[in-house]
């Protein structure tokens, strides 16, 4: 019985160091993130609209807006996403009332990290479908759907292959909405779990 006893001991002492010795591998992905930046839009009513609204905004803010990123490792350097994402466009008078463009995507795409001796650089390209949405006189109304692609680029903080970590980074949104054509820049800080 001692012996048996011992013998299962040690067997467990050797699988678990073997265990903790091999490299943990990345799977499940989820990051959430906030910014902000600028817009420009090139014709189409959308850039009528926001002129309009800057001749008559004190306050103009662009936000962006990681929402959710899920996704699972295809390597140990590519994961596969789904992405909500946006871009908030306020623009707020003299009494605090609130006129915004607000581009809503959604979209798939992937997280690449192309240096594999040196895990902090993290690149990001999603393809989706985006709506418009214009927020005036306490109504909003939304486009037809359109086509967005987002492309980011972060420095992860943890180097490890997995765990949580926070990583600051820049993203460019281009939206194609009927004739409207949009282009944002943003910077963000967004906290991820790999």
């Amino acid at each position: 019985m001692k012996r048996s006893f011992l013998f299962g001991f040690l067997l467990f002492l050797v699988s678990t160091s073997l265990i903790f010795a091999q490299e943990r591998k990345r799977g499940f992905y989820v990051d959430i993130g906030l910014g902000f930046g600028g817009i420009s839009y090139f014709g189409g009513n959308t850039k009528t609209i926001a002129d309009s609204f800057n001749k008559t905004a004190n306050i103009h803010m662009t936000l962006d807006l990681s929402l959710l990123t899920i996704g699972w490792a295809l390597t140990q350097n590519v994961y596969l996403v789904g992405t909500i994402a946006g871009v908030g466009d306020g623009y707020f008078d003299s009494q605090m009332n609130q006129s915004q463009l607000s581009i809503a995507m959604y979209g798939i795409g992937a997280k690449y990290y192309p240096l594999p001796s040196k895990k902090y650089l993290q690149l990001g390209l999603d393809l989706g479908v985006s709506t418009l949405g214009i927020l005036q006189n306490n109504k909003t109304s939304t486009s037809d759907p359109g086509f967005s692609t987002r492309f980011s680029a972060a420095y992860d903080f943890d180097s490890t292959m997995t765990g949580f970590t926070g990583m600051p980074g820049g993203a460019l949104m281009m939206n194609i909405i009927g004739n409207d054509v949009s282009l944002s820049y943003t910077l963000f800080f967004k906290l991820a779990f790999k």
